[in-house]
């Protein structure tokens, strides 16, 4: 009777469908809690607002070796933020430790986020803005469905990503494509450079239009430094269209910052963002400027941060803005 139980712990424990093993599957997932609250220079308080939002995330995710001596890792991600949960997260990727192949998206190596040391958000999300515009509009294709190929030298991630459909995230598996998508590449590295304490972050991302559609490109270098308890960092990142002379739209952004470790539960940073930008060919007489301090606290299963920032000529305008944000973080 026993060896019989075993024989059936051991039979439950691998399912076959279709001639293909299931590897054990791991679950992880967070919740994160927003306040948020704006205040505008605008007259009589208009354009202020405040308010309470959350995000949550559940994954799934396994691995398995191949017959051919390569692994396999796969998984997705469903994403609920301010509505309906709906697929966020995939990826397939086949390979070792020094070059592998993925299909995905919301995957891998990226130039949408920074790679200066900062608390918690940026102020891409924090503030918005100009600064929003050159980092989210024109930022680079790991949001859509793509195929890239990494390669680990130098101390980091080297990555070249193909997108077929600039803008194609989600989907069907019957694919959707059209003569009239543009498509896009990029090309990063991320890493130390075999430098400690070093952290690099350089790429291109390129978007070719089609039919009366402009090319867009994304430039970025950014550089950091790691020396115990303080890190510092300075980033470098311009975005343009491919419009006429006379037309064309530009964001020019520099960013600094620096971030302690006051002890292992909490830390403080301060950064600032300046962007300049040119619409239809002409220089905004404006330069967004933004300061930002944040403090970091953990008390083990749950992270709080806060994050206060000061706008000048918000979005380039001659409107400043004031955002303080809260954020709870609980991971699973």
């Amino acid at each position: 009777m026993k060896n019989k139980l075993l024989l059936t712990t051991a039979i439950a424990g691998l399912v076959v469908v279709g001639g293909v093993a299931q590897a054990e599957t791991k679950v992880s997932g967070n919740l994160e809690q927003t306040f948020n609250s704006f205040s505008d220079s605008a007259s009589n308080g208009a354009g202020s607002s405040r308010g309470l939002g959350a995000e949550y995330n559940i994954g799934l995710s396994s691995s398995a070796e191949l017959d051919n001596g390569l692994t396999a890792k796969f998984g997705f991600n469903l994403e609920a933020n301010g509505g309906p949960a709906g697929a966020d997260v995939h990826f397939l990727t086949i390979g070792n430790d020094s070059m592998s192949v993925s299909i995905a998206r919301d995957n891998g190596n990226n130039l949408s986020s920074t790679g200066i040391p900062h608390i918690s958000d940026t102020a891409s999300t924090v503030v918005a803005g100009a600064y929003h515009n050159l980092g989210i509009s024109e930022s680079d294709g790991h949001n859509d469905e793509h195929i890239r190929a990494d390669i680990n030298q130098l101390g980091g991630t080297f990555t070249i990503r193909y997108v077929p459909t600039d803008g194609a995230s989600g989907n069907a598996s019957s694919s959707v494509g059209s003569e009239n998508n543009n498509s896009a590449y990029d090309v990063i590295y991320r890493g130390s450079l075999g430098v400690e304490g070093l952290s690099t972050v350089a790429g291109v991302h390129r978007v070719k239009g089609t039919g009366g559609n402009n090319d867009l490109q994304l430039d970025k270098v950014s550089v950091a430094y790691n020396f115990g308890q303080f890190a510092v960092g300075v980033e470098k990142q311009k975005s343009k269209d491919s419009a006429a002379a006379g037309a064309q739209d530009e964001f020019d952004s520099t960013s600094i910052s620096a971030t302690f470790a006051v002890n292992d539960k909490l830390s403080v940073g301060v950064a600032r963002y300046e962007t300049e930008r040119t619409d239809a060919g002409v220089r905004d007489p404006q330069d967004e400027t933004i300061t930002m301090v944040g403090v970091g606290y953990s008390l083990g299963g749950i992270a709080i941060d806060v994050n206060y920032a000061q706008a000048e000529n918000f979005n380039n305008t001659t409107q400043d803005r004031d955002v303080l944000q809260i954020r709870t973080i609980q991971k699973f």
